[in-house]
């Protein structure tokens, strides 16, 4: 089950999407005990994923356990997620979140209408694909940082909606400490999570045939859904100042262990 380059992105032979049911559903339930009991999930406005279907799902990133809340927020639907082709190669955990769900973005611009195809096709089944537009968890931040424009280029192409989903983190303090003491070690107190789920947002002007249209279709998208995530996180009371800056990438680590 190992992925190579040249593998396909969504794999769909029975064996792996038996593989996946169980190690996702095996760690779905640890991860809801984490987001309710460590950071106090709350999720707000459920109700605009009923009839939104096909659509994407677009959020900032903002905590390592991001994929495992948003899929116990979706739920019962299930998404795809999104990851960095060189996370998909390492052994044995490109394994793991590829079972949980995880979709590898191709570094080859030569691959992209292949990945196209298949994300349609994930779409057609699941009827959710979720994206970080940010490319890279920058922890605890409150302030979207620029998106790619990968996914609302698709969204323009396949005339499918986002749905804006904003992860909101407000600070907390134990004993009046932002912090707690752990075997002589200060450890930040988690914070106060709350996801809102905003209304989908539909491509603009798109005219088939059209590529500048697509560009210009795909430029608003991407504006109007960073814009919606950053005013749900100031209307819920993000905090600015708990930032802890860009996580590593895993890929990076693993590599410097070799």
């Amino acid at each position: 089950m190992a992925y190579r380059r040249g593998d396909p992105f969504v794999n769909s032979s029975l064996r792996f999407r038996l593989a996946s049911h169980f190690t996702y559903f095996a760690v779905l339930w640890p991860v809801l005990f984490v987001s309710y009991v460590v950071y106090h999930l709350r999720v707000k406005h459920r109700r605009n994923l009923r009839h939104a279907r096909p659509a994407f799902l677009v959020s900032n990133h903002t905590l390592l356990l991001d994929p495992g809340i948003l899929s116990a927020v979706v739920y019962p639907f299930r998404t795809l997620y999104t990851m960095l082709e060189e996370t998909a190669l390492i052994p044995a955990l490109g394994t793991f979140v590829r079972l949980l769900g995880a979709v590898p973005i191709p570094e080859d611009p030569g691959q992209f209408r292949r990945f196209e195809r298949e994300v349609r096709g994930a779409l057609d089944r699941l009827g959710l694909v979720h994206f970080f537009p940010e490319g890279e968890c920058f922890l605890w931040n409150q302030e979207v940082q620029p998106f790619r424009p990968g996914v609302f280029l698709l969204a323009a192409r396949l005339r499918v909606p986002v749905i804006p989903v904003a992860t909101v983190l407000r600070g907390r303090s134990w004993n009046g400490r932002p912090y707690l003491r752990l075997l002589g070690r200060k450890v930040p107190v988690p914070p106060r999570a709350t996801v809102v789920i905003g209304r989908p947002l539909h491509p603009e002007g798109r005219r088939p045939g059209s590529p500048g249209s697509l560009r210009a279709a795909a430029e608003s998208l991407r504006r109007r859904t960073r814009d919606e995530i950053q005013a749900a996180i100031d209307r819920e009371g993000g905090s600015r100042g708990i930032y802890r800056g860009q996580m590593p990438r895993v890929a990076g680590r693993a590599a410097r262990r070799r």
